[in-house]
């Protein structure tokens, strides 16, 4: 039996060598590009202050450019990691707004017209510290020093606000749209330190975006309840626009709008319509082909332009007035861009 065993053991031994003869070990070059890469590549780094991103792109054929679009892809991470956490005062002091009905729909028509007018705020500060090319691949790191970015922040914001303070207390006479005349530049400054607002936040230690004091809070406040104190008058200069006028001044008025039809007034709305019916598998479509003309106190326009409105139904009169809340929206869309654009 001791025989037997022996003679296994000779024979197991035998093929283990034989079998580490038919498969060579790796060459150590090739081990030593298995490791040959940076540590930042598999493991950002962690430094206090700092925020840190990477990224790689594939080796097309120029490897600068790959090594570039690697630097893109880290700046991205650097600033998605950065997302991740944001305290947002300004949502909840936007949600609060709606839900007490404390801003008209012009208020809030206006407010993201002026916003997509400024451009995203850039981060300077984020710089591409390091680029390695491993194999097909190109890779980058992208780093963030956040105390200094926030700095540079928070003084730009300071100085948005100090703007704000001095076009406040210039002087405003004449009627409202005067006043607005005066005050929208200010508008656009609180929507730039708004953007900048955000990348605070992004980047600060707090995640917290600087709110508005009191002053500033107020002085928003007024500047807004401007536009809802706007007299507007409606001029419907055909029969298409006399058939769906009560439908029309009804949707603007629920919207915060002031329409009158006497006495003094600060914009003019001239509206002509071709309205077409269609029934078409038991559908009925309106489609308000519309041209509108907004004119100051002065008689001078402010815009001039042609939408087409739709209402779709089951109902012809349900089609219908589906087409003159659209062709109220448009208005109001039509007017804070006229009033951003046109009055300065």
């Amino acid at each position: 039996m001791k025989n037997i065993v022996n003679h296994l053991s000779i024979a197991l031994l035998a093929l283990g060598l034989v079998a580490c003869k038919s498969s060579p070990s790796k060459p150590s070059s090739e081990l030593k590009k298995t490791f040959d890469a940076p540590e930042w590549v598999t493991n950002i780094p962690e430094q206090q202050g700092m925020a840190f991103g990477t990224g790689s792109a594939d080796i097309w054929g120029d490897k600068n450019d790959a090594v570039r679009r690697a630097g893109e892809a880290a700046r991205a991470n650097l600033v998605s990691q950065l997302r991740v956490t944001i305290s947002s005062e300004s949502s909840l002091d936007i949600e609060e707004r709606k839900s007490t009905g404390k801003e008209t729909q012009l208020v809030q028509t206006m407010r993201n017209t002026i916003r997509s007018s400024v451009p995203p705020v850039e981060l300077d500060e984020v710089k591409i510290t390091e680029s390695h090319v491993e194999g097909k691949y190109a890779y980058a790191l992208a780093a963030l020093d956040r105390q200094q970015a926030s700095a540079r922040i928070r003084s730009q914001i300071t100085g948005l606000e100090e703007e704000v303070i001095a076009i406040n207390k210039r002087p405003r006479e004449g009627d409202t749209l005067e006043q607005v005349r005066v005050l929208l530049p200010a508008l656009q400054l609180f929507a730039q330190r708004e953007r900048l607002a955000d990348q605070f936040a992004l980047v600060s230690m707090q995640r917290k975006k600087p709110a508005l004091n009191e002053e500033l809070a107020s002085i928003q406040r007024s500047i807004y309840s401007l536009f809802d104190k706007l007299q507007i008058r409606i001029s419907m200069k055909d029969s298409g626009a006399q058939e769906i006028a009560a439908g029309v001044i009804e949707a603007l008025t629920e919207q915060g709008m002031r329409i009158n039809d006497q006495g003094q007034y600060d914009l003019m709305i001239e509206v002509s319509v071709v309205l077409r019916p269609v029934e078409k598998d038991g559908l009925h479509y309106v489609f308000a082909d519309s041209r509108v003309t907004i004119k100051d106190n002065n008689s001078r326009t402010l815009s001039t332009f042609s939408r087409q409105a739709k209402g779709t139904s089951g109902h012809a009169e349900l089609a219908q007035a589906k087409a003159e809340k659209n062709v109220a929206n448009m208005l109001a869309t039509e007017l804070a861009n006229a009033l951003v654009d046109r009055i300065k």
